[in-house]
């Protein structure tokens, strides 16, 4: 009698499993109706398989009902207190829905369920920073690596906190370790050219964006910062080449064309610059900083009217300029088509211009992150 009642309960477990496992597939595959009605299924026939109640809330939380989500996710912990995949969804739920102090209760627990899953250091991670609490998500990123050092999307999270921590040194260390582990990650490499280009490196920067430039052969991004690190360098002939070859792989580039336009100047070839600059306009959604480049270029070739037309287009595609340079508002009142002398008005115009921005440069304030109370994080937080 014992014989057929096993099997009975065998088959039942596997029925159970076999579902589990098709619902997942339905929820890899994006198809959420079929997903639910698998697991609504699966809860019929087992009320209290916890796999079952996080797919459906899984369902839920895709389609951002997020009620109906929390809901599933806590009837599963009620059914398996020890899941940290439950207590993780429930605060990645909560967060959805602003409440971020509790999401943050919720990931500790997550965490202390299961260190070794590193989800919630990740997420907790994303919240300080989101606080510019930068420290502290430095902590909470080296920790999870405590139990697993080879996880890669912790380590190039780390490389980036620490970067934002203005801890260059170890960001570049977290990056070639990233590579160490993971050689083929393009993102990577990138990431650490930049580093290197910022704090001028070139030779470093230079390298580091080939090896990213052979990884992602297809890409902009490594061939554009390639460029920008043979500028640095002074080898515009080189950067040109590379810029031009850029724009025959994505002809769709405004970058790309501004920086030819760049080389073409400092290679003594103004005109050749301005008709890059003029070609890339109508394809930018903020055309401002070209209308600017192009008055510059102009005044300089001594096309004095047609320059005081571009630094007005500049001005009037950046609406707030207005209040908060009056001065350079006055200038370009005073540039009427008839009105005095264009080559002392785009001179004045561009000397105006040019100590507008070394004052936002000598102001820009340095941004060492702060440390904020937990009950500060909730003002931050999707309002329900």
């Amino acid at each position: 009698m014992k014989r057929p009642a096993l099997a009975a309960a065998n088959a039942f477990k596997l029925s159970q499993r076999n579902q589990l496992r098709q619902g997942i597939e339905f929820l890899k595959d994006g198809n959420l109706e079929s997903a639910r009605a698998t697991f609504a299924q699966a809860i019929e026939s087992g009320p209290e398989n916890a796999a079952a109640h996080l797919g459906l809330g899984r369902v839920y939380f895709l389609e951002q009902d997020f009620e109906s989500a929390l809901q599933c996710f806590q009837t599963a912990l009620t059914h398996d207190p020890k899941s940290a995949l439950a207590k993780f969804m429930i605060a990645r739920t909560r967060e959805e829905l602003g409440d971020i102090d509790a999401a943050m209760e919720e990931y500790e627990e997550a965490d202390q369920i299961d260190p070794s899953q590193g989800l919630a250091p990740l997420r907790m991670s994303r919240i300080f920073a989101q606080h510019d609490d930068y420290p502290e998500a430095v902590r909470r990123l080296r920790e999870s690596l405590q139990y697993n050092p080879q996880r890669v999307a912790t380590r190039f999270m780390l490389a980036n906190m620490l970067e934002r921590s203005g801890d260059v040194a170890a960001a570049k260390s977290e990056l070639r370790r990233v590579l160490d582990l993971r050689p083929d990650m393009w993102m990577a490499a990138y990431r650490l050219g930049r580093l290197h280009l910022r704090h001028r490196e070139l030779s470093e920067a230079q390298e580091a964006f080939q090896q990213a430039m052979r990884l992602a052969p297809d890409r902009a991004a490594p061939r554009l910062a390639l460029a920008a690190a043979l500028k640095q360098s002074g080898d515009f002939q080189q950067a040109l080449a590379l810029l031009q070859e850029t724009q025959k792989l994505n002809a769709n580039a405004p970058a790309a064309t501004i920086m030819i336009a760049d080389c073409q100047t400092k290679l003594g070839k103004p005109e050749d610059a301005i008709k890059s600059l003029r070609a890339v306009l109508p394809r930018l959604r903020r055309p401002g900083l070209v209308h600017k480049r192009l008055g510059d270029l102009l005044t300089a070739v001594g096309r004095y009217a047609e320059a005081v037309d571009e630094y007005r287009a500049a001005f009037l595609r950046q609406p707030d300029l207005a209040a908060r340079e009056p001065e350079l508002k006055s200038l370009l009142d005073a540039a009427q088509p008839a009105a005095g002398d264009p080559e002392q008005l785009a001179k004045r115009i561009r000397a105006t211009l040019e100590s507008l921005a070394d004052k936002r440069r000598a102001e820009r304030p340095a941004n060492p992150g702060r440390r904020l109370a937990r009950g500060q994080f909730r003002r931050r937080g999707r309002q329900q």
